[in-house]
C-alpha cells in the first residue's frame, strides 16, 4: 500500500513537473532582416537585446534567474496587461490576435483598431521615467525609458527598411511565448513582399516616383525628398527610380526643390496636412505650384499626388503607423496599383489617399472593410511569380485598367461584343462535336460488350453439354 502511495506521488511530482516544463519552453527563431534586436533563449530564460538603443531585456515565466549580467530590466512572461505608446504596438498585437491584451494606452481615443473596446482602456499616466503604472506588465513606447522597469522600445522613425521594421512582430511575440506565430507570419508576408518586388524589376518603361514632406518648424519652411530607408526601399520594390534627383543641400531652396522633383511621374507625400476636405489646394500652396495644370511637371499635369493617410477612424486619425508598418506586403501592393496599375488589378488599396480631385475619399475602418474575427491583417494571399512581366499588358490578352469607361457593363470593350460572340459561337460548336464524338464512341463500345458477352456464354453452354455428355459432372 505504502509502495503504491509512493509510486502514485512520484508520479504526480514528475507530471508536475512536465507541466513546469512545458510551460516554460521557450521556442528559438531566427531572425532575418538585420531588424536591430537580437533574441537569445537559454534553457529557463530569453533575452532580448534592442542593439539600436543598446537596451536588453530579459523574459523569465518561473523565477528570476541569478547571476546574468547586462539585462537592463526583467520581465515575468507571457505579460497579461499592456500599455502602448506607440501606434505600430496596437498593429502587432491585432496581427498575433493579442488585442485584448491592450489595457492602457497613452491615447486611447487615437487607436483606429474597430476591434478594441477603447471604453475599457486606461489612459497612462505622463511618460516620466517614473514606474507610475505598476498595475502594467509591460508598456511598448518609442522610448525605453519612458516608464522606468515597465517601458520597452519599438522602432518609431523610417531609418529602417519595410521587412526591418516589420519583423519586430517577433520581438513583441516573445513577451507573450508566442513566437512560432509571429515567425510564421513574417515569413509569409516578406514572401509575399519578395515575390511583389520581383515582378516589379523588368518594367519596360520605370517610373519616376519621390517622397517628400513640407514642414514649416519654427516659422522657416523647409522642402524635402525623403530619402530614409523605408520610403526608398518601398518606392524601389514597386520598381520606380527615384534616386536621379538628391534632395537639394538647402532644404529651404524652394526653387531647387522643385527642380528636383520636375521628372516625377508620381509624388508620395508625408506632409502634415490640416486643411481637410481642402488638402490638395494646401499642398500646391505649401510647395509653391501656383499655377500646376499649366505647368510642364508630369506628376502635376496628370495630378499623381497621394499620401497614406486613406484609411482612418471616425474621428480622422490615419491608420498607417498602426496598421501599414505592420504589413509592407500590402503597402507595396498599394504603391504599385498606383504607379504600375495594369498589375495585379483585383487589388483593392487600403491606405492611399488621391489628391489629384476635388474630393478627398478617405475610407473609414469598419466591419465592413475589416472583420474582427479573421482581420486581413494577419491573413496574406499567396504572390504568384511573374517572370516575364514587364509593366504592359498584352493587347491580345488584355486592357489597362484605366480604360473602364470604354468598356461595357460586362467589362468588355463594346465594339469586341461580336467577335466574342463568334468566339463563343466557334467554342460551343466544338463542344458539341466533341459530346457527340464521346456518345458515338460510347455506344460503340457497349455494343462490342453485347456482342462479346453473347459468344462467350454460346461458348459456356457447349463446353456444358459436352461434359454432361462425357459424364463429366
Amino acid at each position: 500500500m505504502r509502495a503504491n502511495l509512493f509510486i502514485a506521488v512520484a508520479g504526480a511530482l514528475f507530471a508536475t513537473q512536465g507541466l513546469v516544463s512545458a510551460k516554460c519552453s521557450f521556442d528559438k527563431i531566427s531572425v532575418d532582416t538585420n531588424p536591430g534586436f537580437q533574441i537569445i533563449v537559454n534553457d529557463d530564460y530569453k533575452l532580448l537585446e534592442d542593439t539600436i538603443a543598446n537596451v536588453k531585456y530579459g523574459l523569465y515565466c518561473d523565477s528570476q534567474p541569478s547571476g546574468v549580467d547586462g539585462v537592463d530590466r526583467w520581465f515575468k512572461v507571457p505579460v497579461e496587461s499592456v500599455g502602448i505608446r506607440i501606434a505600430i504596438a496596437s498593429g502587432f498585437l491585432e496581427a498575433l490576435d493579442l488585442r485584448t491584451k491592450i489595457t492602457a494606452a497613452e491615447s486611447p481615443g487615437n487607436l483606429t483598431n474597430i476591434c478594441l473596446d477603447t471604453s475599457k482602456i486606461s489612459t497612462l499616466n505622463d511618460a516620466s521615467g517614473n514606474d507610475e503604472n505598476s498595475e502594467i506588465d509591460v508598456i511598448f513606447s518609442a522610448d525605453a525609458s519612458s516608464d522606468a522597469n515597465k517601458s520597452v522600445r519599438l522602432p518609431s522613425d523610417d531609418t529602417l527598411g519595410p521587412l526591418q521594421r516589420a519583423e519586430w512582430i517577433k520581438f513583441v511575440s516573445s513577451f507573450f511565448n508566442q513566437e512560432k506565430s509571429a515567425a510564421s507570419l513574417f515569413t509569409s508576408i516578406s514572401e509575399s513582399y519578395n515575390c511583389h518586388s520581383k515582378n516589379m524589376q523588368n518594367l519596360k518603361t520605370p517610373p519616376h516616383a519621390y517622397w517628400v514632406e513640407y514642414s514649416d518648424d519654427s516659422g522657416k519652411n523647409s522642402y524635402n525628398v525623403v530619402t530614409t530607408a523605408y520610403q526608398k526601399e518601398l518606392l524601389a520594390s514597386a520598381g520606380a527610380i527615384n534616386d536621379t534627383k538628391e534632395a537639394p543641400s538647402d532644404s529651404s531652396d524652394q526653387a531647387k526643390f522643385q527642380e528636383a522633383v520636375k521628372d516625377a511621374d508620381y509624388v508620395f507625400d508625408q506632409t502634415q496636412l490640416t486643411k481637410f476636405g481642402q488638402r490638395a489646394t494646401e499642398w500646391y500652396k505649401d510647395f509653391g505650384y501656383k499655377d500646376p495644370q499649366n505647368s510642364d511637371v508630369n506628376f502635376l499635369l496628370q495630378r499623381q499626388i497621394w499620401r497614406t493617410d486613406g484609411y482612418t477612424s471616425k474621428s480622422g486619425i490615419s491608420n498607417f503607423a498602426e496598421y501599414g508598418y505592420v504589413r509592407p506586403d500590402l503597402v507595396l501592393q498599394d504603391i504599385i496599383s498606383v504607379i504600375v496599375p495594369v498589375y495585379n488589378q483585383s487589388h483593392s488599396r487600403r491606405w492611399l489617399l488621391w489628391l489629384g480631385g476635388t474630393n478627398e475619399d478617405t475610407e473609414l475602418i469598419s466591419s465592413d472593410n475589416y472583420n474582427c474575427e479573421s482581420g486581413w491583417m494577419s491573413a496574406v494571399e499567396k504572390c504568384v511569380a511573374l517572370t516575364d512581366f514587364d509593366g504592359t499588358i498584352d493587347e491580345d490578352n488584355g486592357d489597362s485598367a484605366n480604360d473602364d469607361e470604354d468598356k461595357d457593363n460586362d467589362g468588355k470593350d463594346a465594339d469586341e461584343d461580336d467577335d466574342s460572340s463568334k468566339d463563343k459561337s466557334s467554342s460551343s460548336h466544338g463542344r458539341a462535336g466533341k459530346i457527340a464524338g464521346g456518345v458515338v464512341a460510347g455506344l460503340a463500345f457497349i455494343g462490342l460488350a453485347v456482342v462479346a458477352l453473347h459468344y462467350y456464354n454460346r461458348h459456356r453452354r457447349i463446353v456444358r453439354r459436352r461434359a454432361l455428355s462425357e459424364g463429366g459432372y
